[in-house]
C-alpha cells in the first residue's frame, strides 16, 4: 500500500498527554525475544507540551460555552411565545444547559424553561462583544455560570450552564482561576493545586479563555520511562488442533483470554522474561511474546462545499487546510465503513450515533463499545462525524459509517492482544478502512499477523506516528502495510511532538483539533492521534468515489497528491507532504 515503487524511494498517535513507551524488542529467530532495559524518555519538552495542552483546554472551554452564547445572540432578536419551544429544544440537545429565561426591565421572568438556580443578573459583571458573563458560582454543590444578552426592547435573555463537564474534563491536569483570581477547578495532580494566584510557580503555563477572563494553568511531570508490557502475561499462538484451555491447565498457567489460536496466559510466580523463555522451550507453542501495552496517541471544483455544522466555520481550520471543502463535490463516503480501533465511541452522541455500525469490545469480548475515555469519540468525529446537520462538527467523510471497536480502557491503555483482536473483528465485519491512533515501541508477531490479515483482505490501514518527537519506530506505524501519519499545525509546520523517520508517509493537521467527545460533548485535542483520522476519512472518500480501487492504489493516490512540505519530494518529518483531499479525489486513476 505505501512505499510505492513508482517514486523509487523505500519509505519505511494518543492525545498529547498520553506518551507511550520507548523500549524495544528484537527478534533474532521465531522463538527468541531479547529484552532491552533501555527505556528513553520522550524528547518532547514539557514546557511546549504544557503550552499546547493549555491551548487545547482553553479552546475546549470556549467551544463548550459557544452553543449558549450563539443561541442568546439569535434569540435576542426573536419575539413572542415561540421562544419557549426553542428553549426546550436547546435544553434537550444540550443537557449541560440548566435553563433559560426572558426578564423584563425590572428583572422579573416573563418566559422560562428548564431549572435556573438563579436569575440574579447582578452576577453578570463581565462583558465581551455584547454578551454578559458571571464568574463561576456554587449552588447545592454544583458550579454554574450565568450568561445574558440584552434585547433592543430593554428585556434581557439569560441562560445558565452547569460547569460539571469542564470541571471533570480538566480535573486531572489543570487548574482554572476566574477573572478575580479565585480557583474553581484544582487538578488532582499536586502540580496544579492552588488556593491563590500567589502560589503559582513562575514556569507554569497558562492560557486565558477569551471573553471570560479565566486562566487555565497546566504543569505536567517530566516524561519518564513507563513499563511497556503487562507483567507476568504472555501471548501465545498454538496449533489449531490444540485446546488452549486444556493446554493451559496442564502447564499450570492461568488462561486470561481465548481467541483461538491466540491466548493470553499468566504465571504470577514467574518474571516476564522467564515466562517467555519457558514458553519458547515448549514445542507446542508456535510463538510467545509479551502482552505489550498500548496507549492512545490524548482543489478543480467550481465552488467549495460548505457544511452548515455549527463549529465548521469558526473552529475547523483543519478541514479547510486539507482542502476538504474543495473535495466534497467529488465524493461523500457513501457505502464505506471506517473502523475506529481505540477507546470506543460514545453511542449516544448526536454527531456520531447516526453513523455507527455494530461494534465490539476486544478487551472483554462483548458488544459494549461505550467510550469511557473520550479519545476514541474524538478520533471518530474527525474521520466521519454526522455532517451538514447544523449542529456540532463536520467529518472528513460525510456519509461513511463508523465501526466502533474498543481496545483501550478508560485510561487509554490496552494490549497488543486486544488491538490484534480488534483488527481481526473489523476485517471480518466489513471494514473498508481501519484507523489506529495508538501505538507502542515493540514489534509484536501477533499484531503484525493481524495487520497482514487486514492488508490481504484489501483494508486500508492508517496509524498515528506517535507523540514523542522521536525517530524510534512505533508499532503498528512502522509496518509497511500501514499508512503512517505525522502532525502539522495551522501554519503547516511540523508539530513539535510528532515522531519522525523514514517510516512516515505523510502529514495531516494535529494541533488544536475540535471534535466530538464522550458524554455528548465536544473537545479540542492535539496529537498525531488527531492527524491519523483525517487520512482515514480521505481513504474512505476515495473508496466511495471508485470502489474498484484496491488498498494499495488508494495509498498511492493519497501520497501522490500530497502538498509538498520541507525539503525534497520526501523527507522524514512530513513524508510526501500534507494530505490534500481535493487533489486526491481529482485523480480518477492511481498513479
Amino acid at each position: 500500500m505505501k512505499k510505492p515503487a513508482i517514486w523509487g524511494i523505500a519509505l519505511a498517535a494518543l492525545a498529547i498527554a498520553g506518551m507511550v513507551f520507548t523500549s524495544q524488542v528484537e527478534q533474532s529467530q521465531p522463538h527468541t525475544a531479547v529484552f532491552d532495559s533501555h527505556q528513553p524518555k520522550s524528547r518532547v519538552h514539557s514546557t511546549s507540551k504544557d503550552r499546547l495542552m493549555a491551548e487545547d483546554l482553553a479552546k475546549t472551554t470556549t467551544l463548550f460555552i459557544s452553543s449558549l452564547s450563539g443561541q442568546l445572540e439569535k434569540w435576542a432578536n426573536t419575539q413572542g411565545e415561540s421562544l419557549t419551544d426553542e428553549f426546550q429544544q436547546e435544553l434537550n440537545e444540550h443537557p449541560y444547559i440548566s435553563g433559560f429565561s426572558v426578564l423584563d426591565k425590572g428583572g422579573s421572568p416573563l418566559l422560562a424553561a428548564g431549572t435556573l438556580s438563579t436569575i440574579d443578573t447582578s452576577l453578570l459583571i463581565h462583558q465581551d462583544n455584547g454578551m454578559h458573563y458571571s464568574n463561576p458560582y456554587n449552588k447545592n454543590g454544583n458550579t454554574f455560570m450565568l450568561m445574558g444578552k440584552d434585547k433592543d426592547d430593554g428585556q434581557r435573555i439569560i441562560g445558565e450552564i452547569d460547569l460539571s463537564f469542564i470541571q471533570s474534563y480538566l480535573a486531572k491536569t489543570a487548574a482554572i482561576a476566574d477573572s478575580s483570581g479565585t480557583f474553581f477547578v484544582n487538578g488532582s495532580d499536586p502540580n496544579v493545586q492552588f488556593s491563590s494566584i500567589d502560589e503559582l510557580p513562575d514556569e507554569l503555563e497558562a492560557q486565558t479563555v477569551p471573553g471570560l477572563g479565566w486562566n487555565i494553568y497546566v504543569k505536567s511531570d517530566d516524561n519518564v520511562a513507563i513499563q511497556s508490557f503487562h507483567e507476568n502475561q504472555a501471548v501465545v499462538k498454538l496449533p489449531p488442533q490444540i485446546n488452549g484451555n486444556e493446554w493451559a491447565q496442564k502447564k499450570g498457567y492461568e488462561l486470561l483470554a481465548d481467541n483461538h489460536p491466540f491466548y493470553i496466559v499468566k504465571d504470577s510466580n514467574k518474571a516476564l522474561q522467564r515466562l517467555i523463555e519457558d514458553l519458547q522451550q515448549d514445542e507446542t507453542v508456535l510463538f510467545a511474546e509479551p502482552n505489550y501495552a498500548f496507549s492512545n496517541q490524548v482543489r478543480t471544483v467550481e465552488k467549495k462545499v460548505e457544511p452548515n455544522d455549527e463549529y465548521f466555520k469558526p473552529y475547523q481550520w483543519n478541514l479547510k487546510q486539507i482542502h476538504a471543502d474543495d473535495g466534497w463535490n467529488f465524493a461523500n463516503g457513501t457505502d464505506t465503513t471506517i473502523a475506529i480501533i481505540d477507546t470506543g465511541v460514545d453511542p449516544n452522541h448526536p454527531d456520531l450515533k447516526g453513523k455507527l455500525t455494530e461494534g465490539y469490545n476486544a478487551i472483554d469480548d462483548s458488544s459494549d463499545y461505550k467510550d469511557t475515555n473520550g479519545h476514541g469519540s474524538h478520533v471518530a468525529g474527525i474521520a466521519a462525524a454526522v455532517t451538514n446537520n447544523i449542529d456540532g462538527v463536520a467529518g472528513v467523510s460525510w456519509q461513511s459509517k463508523i465501526m466502533p471497536i474498543k481496545v483501550l480502557d478508560e485510561n487509554g491503555e490496552g494490549s497488543s492482544y486486544s488491538v490484534a483482536r480488534g483488527i481481526y473483528w473489523a476485517v471480518d465485519h466489513g471494514a473498508d478502512v481501519i484507523n489506529m491512533s495508538l501505538g507502542d515501541y515493540y514489534h509484536s508477531d501477533l499484531l503484525y499477523e493481524a495487520i497482514q490479515y487486514a492488508d490481504k483482505h484489501d483494508v486500508v490501514i492508517v496509524s498515528a506516528s506517535g507523540n514523542d518527537n522521536s525517530e524510534e519506530p512505533m508499532y503498528p506505524a512502522v509496518y509497511p502495510e500501514v499508512i503512517t501519519v505525522a502532525a502539522v499545525d495551522q501554519d503547516r509546520n511540523r508539530s513539535f511532538f510528532s515522531n519522525f523517520g523514514d517510516h512516515v508517509d505523510l502529514a495531516a493537521p494535529g494541533e488544536n483539533i475540535p471534535s466530538t467527545y464522550k458524554d455528548n460533548q465536544y473537545a479540542v485535542l492535539s496529537g498525531t492521534s488527531m492527524a491519523s483520522p483525517h487520512v482515514a476519512g480521505l481513504a474512505a472518500l476515495l473508496r466511495s468515489a471508485n470502489p474498484d480501487l484496491n488498498n494499495d492504489q488508494i495509498g498511492d493516490i493519497i501520497l501522490g497528491a500530497c502538498d509538498q512540505l520541507g525539503d525534497g519530494d520526501y523527507n522524514v518529518y512530513y513524508g510526501y507532504g500534507e494530505m490534500n483531499v481535493q487533489a486526491s479525489l481529482n485523480q480518477n486513476q492511481p498513479r
